[in-house]
């Protein structure tokens, strides 16, 4: 770092947290609609390391909100090439790990363990179940965040949950079905059976719902905010904050739940969690 490069906002968190920043160790789980915007934020912010999880591919449905796609990219591009293209030509000096899988294989799991936070940016319970759990039991700073549409658009908006600290855990807020991720963590005849409940096969859907741009943008800056503000002590990431886009407004839910078994069993046992049985689902 050098030059005048991070000057205006070394002036709000000073030069120590602009070093912090600079020496995180970031995976962003998931580098769709809400994650390539973390990527895009992260990078101007001057974070030196990220690792970047996806494993799914460019699509024309994408092209309305993948931040850094161009019209020359290629319908079937890994999205994590389009978002490394976009970190680099914020920050050519960044450096930029691809995992073009799954979060749940080995180097997911590695890059994780070597990570010094994580961003969830995921659009399935299994995924959030296992960062959830794994990031517990590591003791890793973990932001998930989730934007939502109602298909009758009646609520807009999205959520996030930092899970470091005392602030507790996806279970801890309601804001996570495990019955669904036990189900989506299940073999493939499981998955399949659950598809089947919905009438339709999944391949065959074009999307999971509505999305925009912006609603992504608003989210995943209230996100990185968040990260920002506590890993520099400006003050403590709020537990839960909700993005209310139909009332223009932005709710705080401090609860959390005493009783929460990932909290009490699961939080700082590390290896003897055995967060990689999930590796031979």
């Amino acid at each position: 770092m050098s030059g005048k490069r991070y000057d205006r906002q070394v002036s709000f968190f000073g030069k120590e947290g602009q070093k912090t920043l600079s020496n995180e160790k970031i995976v962003i789980a998931g580098v769709g609609g809400v994650g390539s915007h973390v990527a895009q934020q992260l990078a101007f912010l001057g974070v030196e390391q990220l690792t970047i999880v996806d494993d799914d591919h460019l699509e024309e449905t994408n092209l309305n909100r993948l931040i850094g796609v161009c019209n020359k990219d290629s319908f079937g591009t890994p999205k994590v090439d389009i978002v490394e293209r976009n970190i680099l030509s914020v920050n050519p000096d960044i450096q930029v790990a691809k995992i073009k899988e799954s979060l749940i294989n080995e180097r997911g799991f590695e890059a994780l363990k070597k990570s010094t936070a994580v961003f969830g940016c995921v659009d399935n319970e299994a995924a959030r179940h296992v960062l959830n759990e794994f990031c517990l039991a590591y003791e890793k700073p973990y932001i998930d965040i989730a934007s939502d549409i109602e298909s009758d658009t009646s609520e807009y908006g999205g959520r996030i949950v930092a899970v470091l600290g005392d602030n507790g855990c996806l279970y801890c807020k309601d804001e996570i079905d495990g019955d669904i991720a036990g189900l989506e963590l299940g073999n493939p005849e499981t998955r399949k059976d659950r598809e089947a409940i919905y009438g339709v096969d999944k391949g065959e859907l074009e999307g999971t719902g509505p999305s925009v741009v912006s609603i992504n943008g608003v989210v995943a800056s209230i996100a990185v905010t968040e990260f920002i503000l506590h890993t520099t002590g400006k003050r403590k990431a709020k537990p839960l904050l909700i993005y209310r886009g139909s009332r223009g407004i932005i709710c705080i839910n401090n609860d959390t739940k005493e009783d929460c078994y990932y909290c009490n069993m699961v939080k700082g046992k590390g290896d003897k969690a055995n967060v990689n049985r999930y590796l031979k689902s």
